[in-house]
């Protein structure tokens, strides 16, 4: 008996240890179902994966349309308030970006556009040309009279530029108006002008071109600037400065002033032989013009009643922008040595009609070292121009005299007996010629 109980005591052991082992493979087999399991949520195959990642794209599609429609909304916002406060003026001739510009209202009744040489403005159809009151040659702006309006202004920005990454608003011109669209600008900083001393706006890393001209604000409305230049090189005059500009006009002269002088480049041999490093250097001295005994070719010509003088451009607007009877302080640089001095302006056009009181021959001539005297202007029905002379001819003796200098002729001329003849050999092309200049 006992050794019965002992053989079935045994045989259940036996079968609770394979109950056991069962269900520990179970436990096994279940754990490891469920690591595959998660396994395959955890790491999805490559083209599960694939087909899953899109699913964020609508998500970035609706930020990047919110973001375009607030800027959207921001743009048309601004527009409304810019399209009563920038007036549209026409120009001759016409830009390669357009026959308009933008003019930005600065005072109720004045306001600035950029205006080059040999620019001028045109009247639209069924409006008057604008009066132009003022000018700044060198940076190559107009102030311009407009239609009162106090409560059409533009507001200029004050204080230093955000430099870092932003958009602004360009405002261009247009026939219809005034049209706007945002650019993105990567740095904007503030340099100073050497030309005049005062502050620009260097913009840098642009998104689209910017042309010379537009005007430009921020998106809060504020007034950045005219943009003086285009491209990656992009300055702009600041809103401040057009306001001080605007303010400070005076009315410009019936016609414009006169100095008498022709100028060129400073190139940097003409810098190196005549001691300046900046300016324009004269290359003409009318001998009757106001500037005559005064000023002599080779004279490098460094300001103009204290503006700086960098371009023969902006020489020109300058002297063309001085009152008539005005004393302009001139300060330049002879051989080496600066100096200053004053030629009192006339009026454009006076020389030419002091020609018959002063009984001279009605050339302008330019001195050309080594072979003569150039015609460059004739005055029509002049001694002169009754002689068959011609602008390009060049006098090469005066009454068999070498012609020494550009006063020769009008020496000669007004030194001649009433009814008598001045002989002026000639070179014209590869011709030679003998012309009678006779006195009334």
């Amino acid at each position: 008996m006992p050794l019965l109980r002992y053989a079935s005591r045994m045989a259940q052991d036996d079968k609770g240890q394979r109950r056991e082992t069962r269900l520990l493979l179970a436990t096994i087999g279940v754990s490891v179902a469920m690591l595959l399991l998660l396994a395959r949520f955890r790491f999805p195959e490559e083209s599960t994966r694939t087909a899953a990642e899109p699913a964020a794209a609508p998500l970035e599609r609706l930020a990047a349309r919110a973001t375009f429609d607030e800027l959207a909304s921001t743009m048309a916002d601004l527009e409304r308030r810019v399209a009563g406060r920038v007036e549209v003026v026409r120009l001759q001739p016409d830009r390669a970006t357009g026959s308009f510009v933008p003019a930005p209202r600065l005072t109720p009744d004045r306001g600035v556009v950029v205006l080059g040489l040999g620019e001028q403005l045109a009247g639209g159809p069924g409006t008057d040309v604008p009066l132009v009151i003022g000018r700044d040659a060198v940076r190559e702006l107009a102030v311009i009279a407009l239609p009162s309006r106090p409560d059409g202004l533009v507001t200029p920005r004050t204080g230093a530029p955000r430099t870092g990454p932003r958009y602004v608003a360009v405002v261009e011109a247009t026939s219809q108006g005034p049209a706007i669209r945002p650019v993105y600008v990567g740095r904007l900083d503030l340099i100073q002008d050497p030309r005049v001393n005062t502050p620009l706006l260097s913009v840098v890393a642009l998104q689209q071109t910017v042309p010379r001209g537009a005007a430009i604000f921020a998106l809060d409305g504020q007034f950045i600037g005219l943009a003086s230049a285009s491209g990656g090189a992009l300055t702009i005059v600041p809103g401040e400065s057009l306001l001080t500009l605007a303010r400070q006009a005076h009315d410009a002269p019936a016609r414009p002033g006169d100095l008498g002088l022709d100028v060129q480049a400073l190139t940097r041999a003409l810098a190196r032989a005549s001691g300046a490093d900046s300016g324009v250097m004269v290359s003409y001295v009318d001998p009757r013009g106001p500037a005559a005994g005064i000023l002599s070719a080779g004279d490098v010509v460094q300001t103009i009643d204290g503006i700086n003088v960098t371009t023969a451009g902006g020489f020109q607007q300058l002297a063309s922008s001085r009152q008539p009877g005005h004393a302009v302080v001139i300060t330049c640089v002879r051989q080496g040595k600066p100096t200053e001095l004053t030629v009192r302006a006339v009026e454009a056009g006076l020389r030419q009609a002091m020609v018959a009181s002063d009984s001279d021959p009605g050339v302008t001539l330019r001195a050309v070292p080594g072979v003569g005297l150039e015609v460059v202007a004739l005055q029509p029905s002049s001694a002169a121009a009754r002689a068959d002379l011609q602008p390009g001819d060049i006098i090469v003796a005066i009454d068999g005299r070498p012609a020494a200098n550009a006063g020769a002729l009008a020496t000669a001329f007004r030194n001649a007996a009433g009814g008598g003849a001045l002989l002026v050999a000639v070179r014209r092309g590869t011709e030679h010629r003998v012309v009678a200049v006779e006195k009334p």
